[in-house]
């Protein structure tokens, strides 16, 4: 299987005029106050109603409510073993199975599942893996 790079530009992003409000890595968890947790992706500033585009090409593979804590939830499958995440959204826009290209409208940012307010958790994955969102937008 061929194995996707990471690099600058692979992906678009998935909220317009980006800023990062809490980068990949290990922090203090802002719900329960656990210090030294994984935080898994990258959370966006967007406000509730914000929208969220899909960051490439692909296909949705989960696209509903997640029991573990992301609330409305939008997996996208772009091939090679790399998959993108948007966690908490208000509204889903997208189906199951559904064919996306890049910059389409997935949905709306929200708070729902484990959130403190308006945002969108950002995930990348290798091969099932997370790795940090930075090194390929």
């Amino acid at each position: 299987m061929e194995q996707p790079a990471s690099r600058t530009g692979k992906l678009s992003s998935p909220v317009a005029n980006p800023v990062t409000n809490s980068p990949f890595g290990y922090r203090t968890n802002p719900l329960s106050g656990a210090a030294g947790e994984l935080h898994t992706g990258l959370d966006f500033a967007a406000g509730c109603g914000t929208p969220v585009f899909s960051a490439g090409k692909g296909t949705v593979t989960e696209a509903g409510f997640s029991a573990y804590g992301g609330g409305n939830r939008i997996v996208i499958d772009h091939g090679n073993g790399l998959k993108t995440t948007y966690n908490h959204l208000e509204t889903i826009g997208v189906q199951l199975n559904q064919s996306v290209e890049t910059g389409v409208r997935i949905g709306i940012a929200g708070t729902t599942g484990n959130s403190t307010g308006c945002h969108l958790h950002f995930e990348v994955l290798v091969n099932g893996q997370t790795v940090d969102p930075s090194g390929w937008l």
